[in-house]
């Protein structure tokens, strides 16, 4: 079932999910969750958090079995709003951004 008026404004990504086994093995190394955030727009990575359990909702407590979780998000169509330097998802130069935020990582 398809309802058109349900993608008005929608757009495609790509979602990678992996482990990261050197990361994992390595014990200098960060072992929490980490996000990658590409642009099709600006052509590079505009977002990097090396510890993304709380902005993926994820509980930093406890096992939540996100030790050397790799979290890829590819902005195919190049429509995710870019902050003017291109270095940044700017949710709040839109209607709705705080929305938009929170279904990006949700």
């Amino acid at each position: 079932w398809h309802d058109a008026m349900a993608s008005t404004g929608a757009y495609k990504l790509r979602v990678f999910l992996g482990f990261d086994r050197f990361r994992i093995r390595n014990n200098e190394a960060l072992k929490a969750c980490s996000l990658y955030v590409y642009s099709r727009e600006s052509g590079r990575m505009i977002k990097y958090e090396p510890d993304a359990r709380f902005a993926l909702g994820l509980n930093a407590s406890g096992s939540m079995y996100c030790s050397g979780l790799t979290v890829l998000v590819d902005d195919v169509e190049g429509r995710l709003p870019l902050n003017p330097t291109k270095q940044d998802v700017a949710f709040g130069e839109q209607a709705n951004g705080e929305v938009h935020r929170m279904n990006l990582f949700a």
